[in-house]
């Protein structure tokens, strides 16, 4: 059957990072690698710039300045969420989790085969549908179907989405792993636009932009980068009491 919790994934080795020179991607310059986001988003941010006729990223964002808004067709919405499936599964590095299209899930005498590799999205409006293919000896080859009701361009909801209590598939995989599949889901949504958003570009301070909203419709995504407020990170303010020091 399936798993309350995902069972414990591989780990890449953890190696000192190494600067990179920028990469170009059809003709457009891709951020370096040491920021730890897939390169796919990268990849994805570059083209999209291309098409658009930018050829160089945009200047890096004010404390809660938005950014240019991404835009994801339903069909690369479904690549892209694959690889936040593999780095939600704990293939972390690029290209680690390629070898694996499929992970087991562990919960004392029940397991579950959890397909990474052919998950699949739905969009409608104001709505994502998350479809995970699974396998287990009672069921056999089986899909789980995760729906989420997020913002809609009509009705913006930020980043809130309220999921079902139980996923649609197979009632005997749902009754032992519906939780950890809802979590699985949603874990791969997050890091899908989180990823994007960090592909974006990056605020003043040199950190990564952050998702702000997503807005879901049959034409796809469209999600909106956000640099993040000064609380957020250091105030930049130096404390005027020491510790310890007497009163």
């Amino acid at each position: 059957m399936a798993s309350r919790k995902p069972g414990k994934q591989p780990r890449a080795r953890a190696r000192a990072a190494r600067p990179h020179a920028p990469e170009e991607v059809d003709g457009v310059e891709v951020a370096d690698r040491s920021d730890g986001i897939a390169p796919e988003y990268h990849r994805y941010i570059a083209w999209q710039r291309r098409a658009a006729g930018q050829d160089a990223p945009p200047p890096r964002a004010v404390s809660g300045q938005l950014g240019e808004p991404v835009r994801v067709d339903p069909k690369s919405a479904a690549q892209l969420l694959r690889v936040a499936a593999r780095r939600a599964s704990g293939f972390v590095r690029p290209g680690s989790g390629e070898q694996h299209p499929q992970v087991l899930w562990v919960d004392g005498d029940n397991a579950l085969a959890v397909m990474i590799a052919r998950v699949d999205v739905r969009f409608g409006e104001g709505t994502i549908t998350v479809r995970i293919p699974v396998r287990c000896d009672q069921t056999g080859a089986a899909l789980v179907e995760v729906l989420f009701a997020t913002g809609s361009a009509d009705r913006p909801a930020g980043l809130y989405a309220a999921a079902q209590r139980r996923p649609r598939g197979p009632e005997i995989v749902v009754a032992t792993w519906g939780d950890s599949l809802v979590a699985f889901a949603w874990e791969a949504v997050l890091g899908m636009v989180a990823g994007l958003a960090a592909a974006a570009g990056k605020d003043t301070r040199g950190n990564v932009l952050v998702p702000a909203e997503m807005v879901a419709s049959a034409n796809g995504l469209v999600l909106q980068p956000m640099a993040r407020h000064r609380f957020a990170g250091g105030s930049g303010l130096k404390p005027t009491t020491k510790i310890g020091a007497p009163r």
